[in-house]
């Protein structure tokens, strides 16, 4: 379930697993005809019971999904490979 300025400008999508709107992905102007309109009900609904979501639970890329951010990265990185990265970016550089 999209949300955006328009029925085909999705700018956030609801991340299924942790209840709550997330930037969507992909997000940006689609074809006419991309989206559709729900009613509150209908999104209350797919806020709680929704088969296509509980799909990207298991499959493929869910479009909640996000890159991770370089301080997410540098949080998660151990410190042997950040000193290994840091070791071949400048023996890079001293080739070029």
């Amino acid at each position: 379930m999209y949300r955006g300025p328009s029925v085909d400008h999705p700018t956030e999508v609801w991340d299924y697993p942790r209840g709550r709107w997330v930037p969507h992905r992909d997000a940006g102007l689609k074809e006419t005809g991309w989206g559709r309109r729900i009613t509150p009900a209908a999104a209350r609904a797919l806020k709680k019971s929704n088969p296509a979501a509980e799909h990207f639970m298991y499959y493929d890329v869910p479009p909640w999904s996000q890159p991770p951010t370089q301080a997410y990265l540098d949080a998660v990185t151990p410190e042997h490979v950040k000193k290994r990265i840091a070791e071949v970016q400048a023996r890079r550089s001293e080739t070029k």
